[in-house]
């Protein structure tokens, strides 16, 4: 901070780089995580359509269980199936056999009803159902997963393992396949109503999120245009060499972003602010607090107690106090610091 009669000229080059009527320059980080949460939004909106597509569909587009990763929605052709279930914990799995190896369907016998009475037709023969077109839309549970920061819910315990082995010893499938095929760190379950109802609700928030930040940027930019504006009202005479303006200011603070000339404060950090001092009747400054650190806000209000201009002004509480008591020096009302 320094007066105009006493103030140094050090850091002359870092100070007037922000100074300047680029809004691109004052809002591009915020535009390029407006265009990333964009293509979030398309990859979630490709994800959630494959929930509505039908197995052979995702067959098609090479969206195919692999046994190796999970995934919203995949695929399989089933090529045969143990019409015997295994009953683990009320609950009923099959023992199923696609391009990669054997995964046990966990679903109720009507899901698969048509499946069944195919293979029941042709009992002994060695990939029944190959040539009927069985496809399957499928969401793969892991054997562990995430809840929450630090616990993890297991859905595959090692008892669970044991039995899907002593299934598959046991299953006429056994003659087509060796253990090593068999997929026991995932169990599959066929897409249902209740799992495209859940996607739907991830997009619609990641929707949600994406147009707050696009309409927030675009009434900051907005805000910016409009103060630019101000600006060359206030200060015809440097509109085209705004720069100058740092040089004939009566108080400037380069490290806050901070200059006052003529009654007129011109805030010009990340957030450009053009406030006349003399349309307010009070100001005050406040501190807000994150877990990113406390950042400090003036607020210069009417008679209604209405803020006029809110600004912005970072964490550089020193210089803040500074400002302060200037502004106490040229304004006819009171300025309060609220921290």
């Amino acid at each position: 901070m320094r007066f105009k009669e006493d103030k140094l000229k050090i850091s002359i080059e870092s100070k007037r780089v922000g100074m300047h009527k680029g809004i691109l320059r004052r809002t591009w980080g915020m535009w390029i995580l407006t265009v990333l949460l964009g293509l979030i939004v398309a990859m979630v909106g490709i994800v959630v359509s494959f929930g509505f597509m039908s197995g052979r569909e995702l067959y098609e587009h090479g969206i195919i269980y692999e046994m190796e990763k999970d995934s919203s929605s995949s695929s399989i052709k089933v090529l045969d199936i143990d019409p015997s279930p295994l009953e683990i914990d009320d609950e009923t799995y099959y023992l199923v056999k696609h391009n990669y190896g054997v995964s046990f369907l966990k679903t109720d016998t009507s899901e698969i009803k048509q499946i069944l009475e195919f293979k029941q037709a042709l009992p002994d023969k060695t990939n029944a159902l190959a040539t009927s077109d069985f496809y399957l839309n499928i969401r793969v549970v892991n054997e562990k997963e995430k809840k929450g920061k630090s616990s993890v819910k297991t859905n595959i315990t090692q008892e669970m393992k044991e039995r899907f082995e002593e299934k598959l010893k046991l299953s006429p499938l056994s003659v087509q396949v060796t253990l090593d095929k068999l997929d026991k760190t995932h169990y599959l379950t066929i897409t249902n109503n209740a799992d495209r109802f859940f996607d739907i609700v991830m997009l619609m928030v990641v929707i949600v999120f994406f147009v707050i930040v696009l309409v927030w940027q675009i009434v900051r930019v907005r805000q910016i245009k409009k103060h630019y504006a101000r600006f060359d009202e206030l200060f015809p005479d440097y509109q085209d060499d705004m720069k100058r303006l740092l040089d004939d200011a009566e108080y400037l603070d380069d490290q806050l972003g901070v200059l006052v000339k003529d009654g007129i404060l011109v805030s010009f950090g990340t957030e450009f602010r053009v406030v006349d001092l003399e349309k307010a009747v009070s100001a005050s400054v406040i501190r807000q607090k994150s877990k990113w650190g406390a950042k400090y806000q003036f607020s210069f209000f009417n008679e209604g107690r209405k803020p006029v201009e809110k600004v912005p002004l970072g964490n550089l509480q020193d210089n803040i106090i500074d400002l302060v008591h200037y502004l106490r020096e040229i304004c006819s009302y009171n300025v309060y610091i609220q921290f």
